[in-house]
């Protein structure tokens, strides 16, 4: 099998990571484009035996699937050339904002396209991504899509309008949760706290109470209300989180300004 990637960064080098270890496809396996070998060079260099090319139709002459991992405000231009080679070709988008029949529009009508959206965890072999099938995708093509997805975590079947929700809570999440610890950091060095020591127990903390999340059948307020003790520390904290709902109402306005993004991506706005 080979799988390409047009495009050659971050997100490519994870999920081809994901691939390789996952058994899915060997490093010869890989083709990837970018506009010069020196943008290409980082993906050569994390999979030796890769091939780079400038061309993103040869990418997809040569590949059983082809992803399109792409920025989406370059999207138009990266498939320009891409009609009459993508004829009957599986194409897997990772692309926020760009819709199927945008990304169908540009290829061959046989061609069979899905969209996914990932997030940046795949990198270490923990993402969260869903996908969403467009017209012509076969019940083979889901199934090597999943597996292709879920070699860099997990990945979950969706309808395509809730993909721009997805991507306002686990495609841009990653961001929100590093704020989070990036501020629990700082916190711990305001109330006395050596940098280092702070930066350990707050990374601790939030993978142990994320690990303890998912595996408890409690839900995360339940975990909570196990941790608050009467007239105690936790209690204290957490009431300044619980004044006036900020916290809610913050990611209410977190996630929608994330979607409203999406969506205007969508309409093609920069």
């Amino acid at each position: 099998m080979i799988i390409g990637f047009i495009g050659a960064g971050v997100m490519a080098r994870a999920l081809s990571k994901g691939l390789v270890e996952g058994g899915v496809v060997s490093t010869t396996g890989l083709i990837c484009s970018a506009p010069t070998q020196e943008d290409g060079q980082p993906y050569l260099d994390a999979f030796p035996g890769a091939r780079w090319t400038a061309s993103n139709e040869e990418v997809v002459r040569q590949s059983d699937l082809t992803v399109l991992a792409i920025k989406p405000q370059v999207f138009i231009k990266a498939i320009s050339d891409l009609l009459e080679v993508s004829s009957g070709k599986l194409f897997l988008s990772l692309m926020a904002g760009i819709t199927l029949e945008q990304i169908c529009e540009g290829l061959h009508p046989t061609a069979r396209v899905v969209r996914s959206m990932p997030n940046t965890p795949m990198q270490i072999g923990t993402g969260a991504s869903v996908y969403a099938c467009g017209p012509n995708v076969t019940k083979d093509d889901l199934a090597l899509v999943n597996r292709v997805l879920s070699s860099a975590g997990k990945a979950w079947p969706v309808e395509e309008e809730q993909i721009n929700a997805v991507t306002a809570l686990s495609g841009s999440g990653p961001a929100y949760v590093f704020h989070f610890i990036d501020a629990l950091i700082r916190g711990g060095i305001e109330v006395g706290l050596p940098e280092k020591l702070s930066r350990d127990l707050a990374m601790q903390t939030v993978l142990g109470s994320a690990q303890l999340a998912a595996q408890s059948t409690l839900s995360p307020m339940e975990l909570a209300t196990q941790v608050k003790s009467p007239k105690g520390t936790t209690l204290a904290g957490c009431a300044v989180l619980e004044e006036n709902d900020v916290l809610n109402q913050l990611m209410s306005r977190c996630l929608a300004a994330a979607k409203n993004r999406a969506e205007e991506l969508a309409r093609g706005e920069t």
